[in-house]
């Protein structure tokens, strides 16, 4: 069967970039080379470390989370800390049930869950980067007499 006009001559035009090094080649080793940052390289990997994380801290009865920026090394009452001053500085709703001033830190009242329909706390002493989550539920301790 005979070919058209247009494929004949799609069949017999070599495409430019096969050819002896042209200026499309040249283009194609420059998009090449553009895009050899983004190729993962094991030795830089291993040099780069976490320095900041953005975690999401949804309150109790609240519509919206909280985003906080923490550094590397923090720590679940660092979050609590850092996630309750947030709140209550950005005048989210509903307002929170804060300790007496006097008893020391104002956090202290609140613990941190990974889910809303999670039973067990965190414990303050954990590394937030050591958890393997950014998304996180605070809610008001439980007293003595409710337990």
């Amino acid at each position: 069967m005979p070919a058209s006009g247009s494929t004949q001559a799609l069949a017999l035009a070599p495409p430019a970039h096969r050819g002896g090094g042209g200026a499309e080649h040249a283009r194609c080793l420059h998009l090449l080379e553009r895009m050899a940052p983004l190729r993962p390289v094991a030795a830089a990997a291993d040099s780069r470390r976490l320095t900041r994380l953005l975690v999401n801290v949804t309150v109790d009865r609240s519509l919206w989370p909280v985003h906080l920026v923490l550094g590397a090394d923090a720590t679940v009452a660092d979050l609590v800390r850092a996630a309750v001053a947030a709140y209550v500085r950005d005048g989210h709703r509903p307002p929170l049930r804060l300790q007496p001033a006097n008893s020391g830190d104002a956090a202290d009242g609140f613990e941190l869950h990974f889910s809303k329909y999670s039973l067990e706390s965190l414990r303050p002493e954990e590394k937030v980067v050591d958890l393997g989550s950014r998304n996180f539920f605070l809610c008001a301790k439980r007293s003595a007499a409710a337990a």
